[in-house]
C-alpha cells in the first residue's frame, strides 16, 4: 500500500481518491479530519458529521469511481494510509447529464489524450472546483481545465449514456501547474460553493478595444463578489458561485438570478 495526503482549503473541496485502504468506510477515510470535516457530498448523496453520532447520511463507503465535495472548517490535509492504488483503466458508466467521477490515477494528463477512448461530442463539458471546459466542434476543448489531476473530482456532462476508461498511457507523475480552483485579485476573496456556474466569454470590447490578457473579469450579485477570472483570451471561463445553504455563501446567486460583470 501507499500513504498519501490531499491538501484542503477551508470550505468546499472537490476531490477524489486514486487509492483506497481496505477499510474504505467514510468514518475511516475521514479519520484524519476529526473535528475539521463537517460534510461530504457526492452525486445525489451526502453525509454530515454529528458530534454525538459520528457520520450520518447516505454515504457509508467511499468509491474509487466517485468524486466528492468535502467541507472542512480550516486548512488541513486529508491523509490516507496503506492505500491500494486504483486501476487507472477502471470503466466509468456515465448516464446522460452530469456525472461526478474521480480521476483514478496519481499525476496529471491533458484532456485530449485522456479522453481518446471517448467519441467526440459525447462528453460536452467538464467541471471541477472553480474551473470548467466545454467541447466545441470547431475548436475542441475550451476553458480553464487543460488536464485531469489525481486527487481532483470532476463533473462530466454526457450527452448520452456512455462507458469509457481514461487513457493514461502518456500520463505524467507530476501534477499540472494549470488553473486549478478559484483565483482572485489581491485583496479580494470568494468562498468556493458546491453550487457553481460558468460563463464562457469569447470577447469583451470596451471603448472599441478588446480587453487584454491579465485584466480581471469580476462577477457580482449586487455588491457581493461571487466570481472572478484573469482574462486569458477567447472563451475564458468565468466562474460564478451560488448559495449552497452555508452561511459563507449568503448573498451569492440563486436559481433565476443573473450576475453583473465588471472588468478591472
Amino acid at each position: 500500500g501507499i500513504d498519501y495526503c490531499l491538501d484542503l482549503h477551508a470550505g468546499a473541496n472537490l476531490i477524489s481518491f486514486y487509492g483506497l485502504p481496505e477499510d474504505a468506510s467514510l468514518t475511516n477515510m475521514m479519520s484524519s479530519l476529526e473535528g475539521i470535516a463537517t460534510g461530504v457530498i457526492g452525486e445525489g448523496v451526502a453525509s454530515n458529521y454529528n458530534e454525538n453520532l459520528g457520520w450520518i447520511g447516505s454515504i457509508n463507503t467511499v468509491s474509487a469511481k466517485s468524486g466528492y465535495w468535502v467541507i472542512v472548517t480550516d486548512i488541513c490535509s486529508l491523509c490516507i494510509d496503506d492505500a491500494i492504488l486504483s486501476d487507472p483503466a477502471i470503466v466509468f458508466n456515465l448516464h446522460s447529464g452530469a456525472n461526478l467521477i474521480s480521476f483514478p490515477a496519481e499525476g496529471s494528463i491533458e484532456i485530449v489524450p485522456a479522453l481518446s477512448n471517448v467519441i467526440d461530442g459525447t462528453v460536452s463539458g467538464i467541471i471541477s472546483e472553480g474551473v470548467a471546459s466545454n467541447y466545441n466542434e470547431s475548436l475542441g476543448w475550451i476553458g480553464s481545465i487543460s488536464t485531469f489531476n489525481g486527487g481532483k473530482g470532476y463533473w462530466m456532462i454526457a450527452t448520452e449514456p456512455i462507458s469509457f476508461s481514461f487513457d493514461v498511457s502518456t500520463m505524467s507523475r507530476v501534477k499540472s501547474d494549470g488553473v486549478v480552483g478559484l483565483s482572485v485579485p489581491e485583496g479580494e476573496d470568494i468562498y468556493q460553493s458546491t453550487r457553481q456556474a460558468f460563463y464562457f466569454v469569447e470577447d469583451i470590447v470596451l471603448n472599441g478595444e478588446s480587453i487584454q490578457d491579465g485584466d480581471w473579469v469580476m462577477a457580482y450579485n449586487g455588491n457581493v463578489l461571487v466570481g472572478a477570472r484573469e482574462w486569458n483570451g477567447a472563451y475564458t471561463d468565468i466562474p460564478v458561485m451560488g448559495y449552497d445553504n452555508h452561511i459563507e455563501t449568503a448573498g451569492y446567486l440563486e436559481n433565476g438570478e443573473t450576475p453583473t460583470f465588471k472588468v478591472i
